[in-house]
């Protein structure tokens, strides 16, 4: 479920962005961003969020995802420089992404908490 609403998310923003491109582009101006930065954004987080819903590229999209979610949070700190909601709501997505798949990937589990010291 976890995983499911994380890809959600990430592919709804890219489809956000690449087909109402001039809702996004007003946010994105605020943070000093110019137009044409909207459609390989939106392509970003598309493409992050499809290898992340995807089984055997979900480990690589937990990692788009959590850069995707690191920039978007450096670029909202540099413009507010205060945490608010639009940082909240990307250190969530980030969170969401490696929890659903610490879930359901037993192997995660075994790279994270199975480390011997020798």
């Amino acid at each position: 479920m976890i995983s499911t609403l994380t890809a959600f998310v990430m592919i709804a923003d890219g489809v956000a962005g690449l087909v109402r491109p001039d809702l996004i582009m007003s946010a994105m101006a605020g943070d000093g961003w110019p137009p044409e930065t909207v459609l390989p954004i939106a392509i970003a987080a598309l493409t992050a969020g499809i290898v992340y819903a995807t089984p055997r590229t979900a480990f690589l999209g937990a990692i788009l995802i959590t850069g995707f979610a690191g920039g978007a949070i450096a670029v909202h700190l540099r413009v507010t420089r205060v945490l608010i909601w639009p940082e909240i709501v990307n250190i969530a997505i980030a969170v969401c992404a490696w929890t659903g798949l610490y879930l359901r990937e037993p192997g995660l589990r075994v790279l994270i908490f199975d480390r011997r010291l020798t």
